[in-house]
């Protein structure tokens, strides 16, 4: 039994490379094939979309129900949290240090938080060889749905801005939200794709830490909005 929840736990971050690295694949293909334009998108782009939220809320739920070994007991040997008060000085200071240098150079700070977290990325995965599988298919899940940019066409045309923009790519459709809901201009906002893209591997890193079920359901979130986020800069490579 316990092999049999080992395995089935092991075999399931593969797939969640195979399935990124295949969506990222057919985008382009499904793109033509719904007919769409940046002027007008067309109504299978939505039912795709709900179809894939609807999909990824109902694999979360059943999740409680699937034999995953949990890591409940690993987390009850851990040695729990405890904050100082030198420490929430220490944790107060630093936010507001990183707020005021976000308002004053905000794509320098958010490119410097983005390689912080990509730095303790690394140290956990160094450190913890027992979560590489989970790590690295954090890393996958946000980074192949893009897969298709390696043959487009015209790479050359694209490739300063993609330069530009890779950093935040994971994390491009919800700050294109963000920023538009405040009625901003978004190319002069990619620093916020540079910090929520940070932000998204520093918080998968620390759910890795607390079991395999958290890691997936996470990894379902970041899978969905990656796929999205590629869909959205196909789009605009070719308007």
């Amino acid at each position: 039994m316990t092999f049999s929840k080992l395995r089935s736990r092991t075999s399931i971050y593969p797939a969640f490379i195979g399935v990124s690295l295949l969506l990222g694949l057919i985008i382009p293909g499904f793109y033509e094939w719904t007919g769409s334009d940046q002027s007008r998108p067309s109504p299978l782009i939505g039912q795709f979309a709900l179809g894939m939220i609807i999909g990824g809320v109902a694999i979360c739920l059943t999740l409680p129900l699937l034999p995953i070994k949990s890591d409940a007991p690993e987390a009850e040997n851990r040695r729990p949290l405890r904050f100082h008060v030198r420490t929430l000085l220490a944790l107060t200071a630093a936010t507001a240090i990183c707020i005021a240098a976000l308002l004053k150079f905000p794509m320098i700070a958010a490119s410097v938080l983005c390689g912080g977290a990509f730095i303790h990325f690394a140290w956990f995965f160094a450190r913890n060889p027992q979560h590489r599988w989970p790590a690295s298919t954090l890393l996958a899940c946000m980074s192949l749905p893009f897969v298709w940019i390696i043959s487009y066409d015209e790479l050359d045309n694209i490739l300063q801005a993609l330069l530009f923009m890779a950093a935040g790519f994971p994390m491009l459709l919800p700050s294109a939200l963000i920023v538009g809901w405040f009625g901003h201009n978004f190319h002069e906002s990619m620093w916020l794709s540079i910090l929520l893209t940070g932000a998204e591997l520093a918080i998968g890193t620390w759910l890795i830490g607390l079991g395999p079920k958290r890691t997936i359901a996470y990894l379902i979130v970041v899978t969905v909005v990656s796929v999205f986020s590629s869909f959205c800069f196909h789009a605009l490579v070719l308007a």
